[in-house]
């Protein structure tokens, strides 16, 4: 008698869900809201255009080929998660071949941090580029990036070493 698929999922459960790539799109997806809602909260109190830098894609071909002038705010957090996703990924990768958790999580957030000055450059709508407040928060919300992938890579790491002790 085969198993129903309810509890053939629970049985493979445990194991996607200790897969780095379950684990890396996770901590991609947490860790990438955190810095969208993060630069939300700093331009709508500040009105320091970090969040709109964030999710700028004026300068991609595809705005211009389906003839927007702007694309829908979820679709540009979508693209700004997907890059998140990519990190996570990376991160837990990096991780599991002996990168430390911290040194790991604050690279990888730190990483697209430099990208504010192509940024700027490529659309008028983003903070300018001389913009000193607009830096520091867009270095600030990276480094709290980098700080959450640290931490969530540590919770990860330390689960996993949970979970090999277990099965040895």
């Amino acid at each position: 008698m085969g198993m129903t698929g309810k509890a053939r999922n629970k049985k493979a459960s445990p194991q996607r869900r200790n897969s780095p790539l379950f684990e890396g799109v996770w901590l991609g997806l947490w860790s990438g809201m955190a810095l969208g809602l993060f630069f939300k909260l700093v331009q709508a109190s500040t009105g320091s255009l970090v969040y709109t830098l964030l999710l700028n894609v004026d300068f991609l071909p595809f705005a211009r080929l389906l003839r927007l002038e702007r694309l829908p705010e979820w679709l540009e957090f979508a693209l700004h998660l997907t890059v998140s996703l990519a990190l996570g990924v990376a991160c837990v990768r990096l991780i599991r071949r002996g990168w430390r958790p911290v040194r790991t999580g604050l690279l990888l957030g730190l990483l697209p941090a430099p990208l504010f000055v192509p940024l700027t450059l490529l659309s008028e709508r983003t903070p300018r580029l001389d913009d000193p407040v607009a830096l520091a928060w867009w270095l600030a919300g990276h480094l709290l990036y980098g700080v959450l992938l640290a931490c969530w890579g540590i919770c990860f790491k330390k689960r996993g070493e949970a979970l090999h002790a277990k099965s040895v």
